[in-house]
């Protein structure tokens, strides 16, 4: 069967990260038997889709949707794509095959006037077909048959209560509105803000790109109290994902979807100070970078970085990687005289590195010691066929040991993990949100497939290694997350961003604060109507210097994944067609 991935990503996508694929399948080489052909369509699901992750079922998607999810799986099963008489296969223009024998692009679409545009990869597709038409036919109508419609799917309940210990705010920034704001990074120090945006119309229907565009992917910098621009640089690909540095800032840069031959995506030190900007590459060619930490991981008091690239495909040969850049005692030293731009690889002599696992998929990862054993261990998130919840625990000998907490069936879209200890009782917890859902969440001419699967998941840490899922809030298209005491109360809270909100809603829910109630009860509460807007990055950081924890938001104003009118809809009432690119919620508990 298939998966349905985006980087997002997140996001999204992704940043989302992570695009508009149904990304994964299975290879077969088996030809179909005689007796094969009587099989059942459940039979036929166990033969086949098995092989690469759990069995979907009926419910995971919708009745509208189902036909484009078997006709992508087709592919990996050799079928030629002609058996559904009631839908039409168009080609994609040849300039949007960004790699010759990546992949292989097509439009489908239906009777009822959806469409989808679907790019399965070349690699995993058998010559022949694996199944007959008829048996194909036949597990259509099974999933189709058993399915709800998409109305029947979607998230239905009042708006969360407006939460009394935040004032939303619109910042005083020299900032562009309607921006799509991928991450911002506060620094109390210095008083800045450091916002990283990107003009995703250098990407446009999975491949298409506009010259130049490329050139908008930038880092601007603000001073925090007056709002003044203080400096710009440009990057070459979307700023994911920010950490301050004793100098400045580190910008994990994303790369590029589709990908290209040799990776662009980088992890850079940059500095700002006196309107100038310089910077120092400390690696480079990695395909789409999503997450990055710094930690000392094997303990002998430098800090490492902990990064994820989500790469692109279904196999160990998606460039997909948990790594570990060690850093070495010549590091401080070369640093200093580093490039702003290096050979793919990293910065020699400075780092070097350790790829704990290779498994497609890799989206999300946090860093926690989970097994109270002094050393920190590293949580992951698996976004693809396999959804997959892991850890991976430190041996101490700057190797790892891969547990598996949790599987789930294709249609989950695991987004985001965060370790932390939500119960107050030792043991580091997760919260984890699965909520990939590109372009399936009624977007003009798409194909509608909400998933009420998709959620916000809290998991006790028993000990032992053994997780329990203790509390859950089913959310549309949960992407991004932050942890943190906000209310001061003693346990910790969680605010969570949706990029792939349910936008039939007339206030589609793109945010909910999870206040703490303890024994992992959550309460939902959200905010102002006419602060709506749709969000791609989430910060939590004391903006105003009052000492209490803020929370940032950056605009999600991502083209092809919102509606074209979704500034001028009636919740955007008052603001002329525009949304500021970021907005603060002010902490006044």
């Amino acid at each position: 069967m298939t998966s349905f991935k985006t980087c997002t990503t997140h996001l999204s996508r992704v940043l989302l990260t992570a695009h508009l694929a149904l990304a994964a399948g299975c290879v077969v080489t088996d030809s179909p038997t005689e007796a094969e052909q009587e099989l059942s369509a459940l039979e036929l699901v166990e033969n086949h889709c098995t092989r690469c992750h759990l069995a979907p079922e009926p419910g995971d998607l919708s009745k509208e949707y189902w036909s484009y999810a078997l006709h992508y799986m087709g592919n990996y099963v050799g079928m030629k794509g002609d058996e559904f008489d009631d839908m039409t296969v168009s080609p994609v223009p040849p300039e949007w095959e960004p790699q010759k024998d990546y992949t292989k692009r097509y439009f489908l679409s239906d009777e009822l006037g959806y469409m989808r545009d679907l790019y399965p990869f070349k690699p995993y597709i058998p010559p022949e077909p694996e199944m007959t038409k008829a048996e194909f036919v036949r597990m259509r109508e099974y999933f189709v048959g058993n399915a709800r419609s998409w109305p029947d799917m979607e998230i239905k309940r009042p708006k969360a209560p407006i939460v009394p210990g935040f004032t939303p705010a619109f910042p005083n920034l020299d900032l562009e509105p309607n921006a799509l704001v991928l991450a911002t990074q506060v620094d109390p120090k210095r008083r800045r803000i450091y916002v990283g945006r990107s003009v995703i119309d250098d990407w446009i229907g999975g491949g298409g790109r506009k010259e130049g565009f490329d050139k908008w992917d930038d880092i601007v910098v603000f001073n925090l109290d007056s709002g003044k621009r203080i400096a710009q640089a440009n990057v070459e690909s979307d700023p994911l994902h920010m950490s301050l540095t004793e100098t400045g800032v580190r910008v994990l840069t994303h790369g590029r979807f589709p990908m290209t031959e040799v990776g662009i995506a980088a992890l850079t030190d940059w500095e700002f100070e006196g309107g100038k900007a310089r910077a120092r590459m400390l690696v480079n060619g990695k395909q789409r970078f999503v997450r990055h930490h710094e930690h000392d991981m094997n303990g002998d008091g430098l800090d490492d970085i902990v990064a994820n690239a989500f790469g692109d495909g279904i196999f160990g040969d998606a460039n997909s990687e948990l790594t570990i850049f060690w850093q070495t005692p010549q590091y401080s030293k070369l640093w200093k005289d580093a490039p702003a731009e290096i050979k793919p690889g990293l910065l020699p002599g400075a780092l070097r590195e350790t790829i704990v696992s290779n498994q497609s998929g890799l989206i999300s990862s946090s860093i926690a010691d989970f097994n109270k054993d002094g050393r920190p261990d590293i949580a992951a998130l698996v976004a693809q066929g396999s959804q997959e919840l892991l850890l991976f625990i430190n041996n101490g000998d700057e190797t790892f040991t891969r547990h598996l907490l949790e599987e789930n069936r294709p249609s989950f879209g695991g987004n985001n993990v965060r370790a932390a200890d939500f119960d107050g009782d030792g043991n580091i917890d997760l919260a984890v949100l699965n909520g990939d859902n590109v372009a399936g969440n009624h977007v003009g001419p798409i194909v509608p497939a909400p998933r009420p699967q998709h959620s916000v998941r809290v998991f006790k840490n028993n000990g032992n290694l053994n997780f329990t899922k203790e509390y859950h809030y089913s959310m549309h298209g949960a992407t991004r997350s932050v942890v943190e005491d906000f209310d001061s109360d003693g346990d910790l809270d969680i605010a969570v961003i949706s990029l792939f909100p349910q936008w039939s809603a007339e206030e589609p829910e793109s945010f909910v604060y999870l206040e703490n109630k303890g024994n992992f009860d959550f309460s939902p509460q959200s905010f102002s109507s006419d602060f709506f807007s749709v969000w791609s990055s989430i910060e939590a950081a004391d903006v105003n210097g009052d000492n209490k924890t803020d929370i940032i938001l950056g605009l999600g104003n991502f083209p092809e994944l919102v509606p074209p009118d979704w500034l001028t809809r009636p919740i955007m009432e008052g603001r002329d067609g525009n949304a500021a690119s970021v907005i603060y919620l002010l902490n006044n508990h």
